[in-house]
C-alpha cells in the first residue's frame, strides 16, 4: 500500500467543521451514493439528538472508525469526514471491506467546543472555549465493568448508541478517534505489531511533530514501541490504585470500562487510538538528559498541579453557593478538582517508588511534567471561568459579590499558567492537515500489517 499516495489527498483544512456540518455531510453521502452508502441512527444523545452511522462497503473485514468519544478532539471527525469522501471515490479502500464510521458520538459536548473550531488557534483561546465532561459523562469510559470490587453500570445515552454500533458493525479492527491538546505524537494498540512502529514514527517526524517521549499519559501505560503503547483498560489503573493507593481501589475510579473492553467482549477486535496535538513544542521530543532525577522532577510537577487544583477548590468553595448557572462545567471541574487531589498521594508514592526514578530525567520529561502538565488543569480551570461567566451573563449583580472576585482572581490565574507555558515550550499550532494525515496514516499502516500477517507476508 502506498500510504503517502493516500495522504497526499487530504485537503489543507483551515477550521474544524461543526456538528451539524459533520452530519449533514454523511447524509449527503448517503443520499449521493445509496448502492455504497448506508445511513442510520444508533442511538440518541443526552440531549435527545440523533447519533449516525454510515456504513460504506460489503466486505467480509469490518472497519469501525469512530469520532469524538472526547468532545473537545475532533481531529478524528475531520478524518471521518475525509475518509468517507475516500471511500465513495476509491474502490481500492472498499476491496475486502465494510467500513462503519461515527461522525461524532458526543454531539452534545462537541458543540460546547465550537467556540474555538474556526480559531484563532491559540491555548488561550482554546481554553477560553474548552468543554470535557466529568469521567462518569465520557463516552469512552463509561462501558459496564466488574472487576474485583469494582462494578459500574450507568453508560451515558452516547455509550448506549456506541454499544450498539459496535454489537451491529462486529468489528475486526476498531478505531476511536482521539487527540491531545498540547505534547507530542503517541498510539495506543491493542496488541504489538512491530510492522507499523516504523509507519507510526516516519508520518508525524516528517511532519515535524514530535514523538511523545517524557511521561506517559498515564503510570500504568504498558509500552510496545517508544510513544506506542497497549490501549489503557479501567481494570489497568484499578491494579494501580491497588498498588499505590490507600483504601479501596474502585473508590479512586470516576468512571466505567472504555470501549476497548467492550469490544473485546463482542468481536476481539484489534484496537487502535491516535493522539495527535493541536500543540508542539520542541521539547516535547528531547530526549538529552537534565541534572534533576526523574522522580524529582514528577514530583515538583506534582506540586505545581496540587497548587493549581487547591486553587479551584478553594474558588468552587467560596462561590458554590452563589452558582445557578453553568451545570455543566461546574460538574465536570468539581469532578476533576476531587479526583485530582484524592489521586495525588498515590502519583507522589508512584513517583519515589516506582523504577527508574533514581535516573536523570530528560527535557521531554520535565516539559511533561511541569507544563503539559498545568496545560490540562488550566483547562480545567478556564472551565470553571465558563460556568462564572455564565452566572454573571443571566444574573448579572444579583451573582454575588463572590462570584465576580472569584472571576477576577482566576482570570489572573489563568494569564499566569498560559504566560508560564508559552515562555518555557515557545509552542507552535500544528496544520489541522498535518493532524487528519497522522491519524489516517496510523489506520492505513494498522490495516496494511494486519493484510501482510493475514496473507503470511
Amino acid at each position: 500500500m502506498d500510504i503517502d499516495l493516500f495522504l497526499s489527498r487530504v485537503p489543507r483544512y483551515q477550521r474544524f467543521l461543526t456538528v451539524d456540518e459533520l452530519f449533514d455531510h454523511a447524509r449527503t453521502v448517503n443520499r449521493a451514493h445509496p448502492d455504497l452508502a448506508r445511513y442510520q441512527e444508533v442511538g440518541r444523545s443526552t440531549m435527545g439528538e440523533a447519533i449516525p452511522m454510515l456504513t460504506i462497503g460489503d466486505g467480509p473485514q469490518q472497519v469501525m472508525v469512530f469520532a469524538c468519544p472526547h468532545p473537545n478532539e475532533p481531529i478524528g471527525a475531520m478524518m471521518v469526514h475525509f475518509l468517507s469522501e475516500e471511500l465513495v471515490a476509491d474502490s481500492s479502500l472498499r476491496e475486502g471491506r465494510t467500513w462503519h464510521l461515527l461522525p461524532c458520538v458526543d454531539p452534545d459536548g462537541t458543540r460546547l467546543n465550537e467556540g474555538w473550531f474556526r480559531g484563532p488557534f491559540n491555548i488561550r483561546n482554546y481554553a477560553k472555549h474548552y468543554y470535557r465532561p466529568r469521567p462518569q459523562d465520557q463516552v469512552e469510559w463509561t462501558f459496564p465493568i466488574e472487576y474485583k470490587t469494582f462494578v459500574w453500570n450507568d453508560p451515558t445515552p452516547e455509550t448506549r448508541a456506541l454499544m450498539n454500533a459496535i454489537e451491529l458493525a462486529r468489528p475486526d479492527v476498531m478505531y476511536s478517534l482521539h487527540n491531545a491538546g498540547f505534547g507530542g505524537v503517541y498510539y495506543y494498540i491493542s496488541a504489538p505489531l512491530a510492522a507499523v512502529y516504523p509507519t507510526l514514527h516516519r508520518v508525524p517526524t516528517e511532519r515535524g511533530l514530535p514523538m511523545s517521549l517524557g511521561e506517559p499519559e498515564m503510570p500504568w501505560a504498558v509500552e510496545f514501541h517508544p510513544a506506542v503503547f497497549r490501549v489503557p483498560r479501567a481494570t489497568d489503573s484499578y491494579d494501580y490504585y491497588e498498588k499505590y493507593a490507600q483504601g479501596d481501589p474502585a473508590s479512586y475510579m470516576t468512571g466505567g470500562a472504555s470501549s476497548f473492553e467492550f469490544a473485546e467482549r463482542v468481536s476481539a477486535p484489534f484496537c487502535l487510538v491516535t493522539e495527535a496535538p493541536y500543540f508542539k513544542s520542541a521539547k516535547i521530543g528531547d530526549t538529552s538528559r537534565i541534572d534533576e532525577k526523574r522522580g524529582e522532577v514528577v514530583l515538583h510537577g506534582l506540586e505545581q498541579t496540587r497548587s493549581i487544583l487547591e486553587t479551584l477548590d478553594r474558588l468552587l468553595a467560596e462561590t458554590r453557593a452563589d452558582m445557578t448557572e453553568g451545570a455543566m462545567f461546574l460538574n465536570a471541574v468539581t469532578v476533576f478538582v476531587e479526583s485530582g487531589l484524592r489521586s495525588l498521594p498515590s502519583q507522589e508514592k508512584w513517583a519515589r517508588e516506582a523504577p527508574g526514578m533514581d535516573e536523570p530525567a530528560t527535557v521531554a520529561q520535565q516539559a511533561d511534567a511541569l507544563w503539559v502538565g498545568s496545560f490540562y488543569r488550566m483547562l480545567v480551570g478556564a472551565m470553571l471561568q465558563r460556568a462564572f461567566e455564565a452566572q454573571l451573563a443571566a444574573a448579572g449583580a444579583a451573582s454575588g459579590e463572590a462570584v465576580r472576585r472569584a472571576h477576577d482572581e482566576l482570570e489572573t490565574h489563568i494569564d499566569e499558567w498560559a504566560r508560564d507555558i508559552e515562555v518555557n515550550l515557545q509552542y507552535e499550532v500544528v496544520p489541522i492537515r498535518d493532524l487528519v494525515q497522522v491519524q489516517y496514516g496510523a489506520l492505513l499502516a494498522v490495516l496494511d500489517a494486519l493484510d501482510r500477517h493475514a496473507s503470511g507476508i
